[in-house]
């Protein structure tokens, strides 16, 4: 999606995002053209995840809920993954954050799958056996449930391999969990994101890139012409209308869809 943001400078200025929703049928078996069926614009601060509500509610009103909604990253949680299903009849692909932390990403030290999570008594169990002293429920920063564990720091300090697993001189070791059946969900997910089926599955979701930048070099959706989120909201819906009608026209004059394009050096490394 669009996200002019916000830029802090001596001369700040306010931007907004534009959350685009594309069909994405198979033209060929569902005979109809790629169109873009609901647009939301938002201030730039607001949390991409925090709109995908609002979009069910719009689309569901026009009869145009799916029942596979294919999300960006940004877009997806595990709160979501969990009650789409039950609650809208949605089945939500997207993908789930991998775990980006240091200890991850170098893979010396002990991540969130190292700990086992004894949910029945509230306690989280690390590599060595020790106990988490501490449970907390309450919400992250996106105002969504979650559980913060703590290791007392009389647990950890003489911990041979604390090193391993925080660099905290003065608190012992903490984590952020979902909720046991988010928790579940995200996990199962994150596995199978990495599988070529669940990649072929999101590939689907590739055409909105292109409606992003049809978006931009055609409406000129970079920069708003506009002060107020009414008419820029407006304006977008506007540039969704003419992105439409450009479909359409190609549509029913038998334009091909247009193939991603393969950069020069992906190329090179495919002949090689």
């Amino acid at each position: 999606m669009l996200k002019p943001g916000t830029r802090r400078s001596a001369d700040p200025w306010v931007g907004y995002k534009i959350h685009l929703s594309e069909s994405c049928d198979d033209p060929e078996a569902s005979r109809r053209p790629h169109l873009i069926t609901h647009v939301v614009t938002t201030d730039a601060t607001v949390n991409d995840a925090m709109v995908v509500e609002e979009v069910h509610d719009r689309l569901t009103s026009k009869n145009l809920l799916p029942s596979e909604h294919l999300l960006d990253a940004g877009y997806t949680s595990a709160e979501l993954l969990l009650t789409a299903p039950t609650l809208r009849g949605v089945s939500v692909v997207g993908p789930v954050r991998s775990n980006n932390t240091r200890k991850a990403v170098r893979g010396d030290g002990f991540g969130k799958s190292a700990f086992t999570i004894d949910w029945q008594a509230q306690q989280a169990i690390c590599p060595t056996g020790a106990k988490s002293r501490y449970w907390t429920t309450g919400v992250d920063d996106n105002g969504r449930d979650a559980i913060r564990i703590r290791f007392a720091t009389a647990t950890c300090a003489p911990c041979p391999v604390r090193d391993h697993c925080t660099r905290s001189t003065q608190y012992g070791r903490q984590l952020t969990v979902c909720p046991q059946e988010q928790d579940a969900v995200r996990e199962r997910v994150r596995a199978e994101q990495s599988t070529d089926e669940w990649k072929d599955r999101y590939a689907a979701r590739a055409g909105v890139e292109g409606t992003i930048h049809q978006a931009i070099a055609a409406a000129g959706a970079r920069r708003t012409r506009y002060v107020g989120l009414a008419k820029t909201h407006l304006a977008h819906i506007f540039t969704a209308a003419a992105i439409n009608l450009i479909r359409l026209d190609a549509w029913w004059n038998d334009t091909p869809l247009a193939r991603t394009r393969t950069t020069r050096l992906a190329t090179l490394d495919l002949a090689a």
